[in-house]
């Protein structure tokens, strides 16, 4: 029952850190041409992002190191300049195992953003063929 409780605590801790993550990501979609061209829900791409960033981090749910990616992804996103997001990468190089890699996860959130957003234009196009 202890060892159930824990998980139970540590899964929610990594919810909170997935909000702040999304909240991140519709704070920089709100004005995105690109959601509003193609007329995608950001709160759709952004729970999208935030899956594939989660389905992409080492570990399993209910790992407490997973808070710590959702945080360092969260201050990859919210990075105001390349001298901003530079200091995240720097911040969070242990946790990814060194500077490339840290590198390389905060490069990664475009992919996931790409990767969501062809998702989210090829449902919108499946609608549209159901539809007609």
């Amino acid at each position: 029952m202890i060892v159930f409780f824990a998980v139970f605590l540590l899964a929610g801790c990594s919810s909170k850190e997935k909000t702040t993550l999304k909240e991140a990501l519709l704070a920089k979609f709100k004005d995105d041409s690109d959601l509003k061209d193609y007329k995608l829900d950001p709160e759709t791409i952004a729970d999208c992002v935030v899956s594939e960033i989660g389905n992409a981090l080492p570990g399993f749910a209910g790992d407490p190191r997973r808070d710590q990616y959702f945080e360092a992804y969260t201050r990859f996103v919210n990075a105001k300049s390349p001298a901003d997001a530079e200091k995240a990468v720097a911040d969070y190089q242990h946790l990814f195992g060194s500077i490339k890699e840290a590198r390389h996860a905060a490069l990664s959130v475009t992919d996931h953003v790409m990767t969501c957003m062809g998702k989210g234009v090829a449902m919108a196009g499946d609608d549209k063929a159901e539809g007609n």
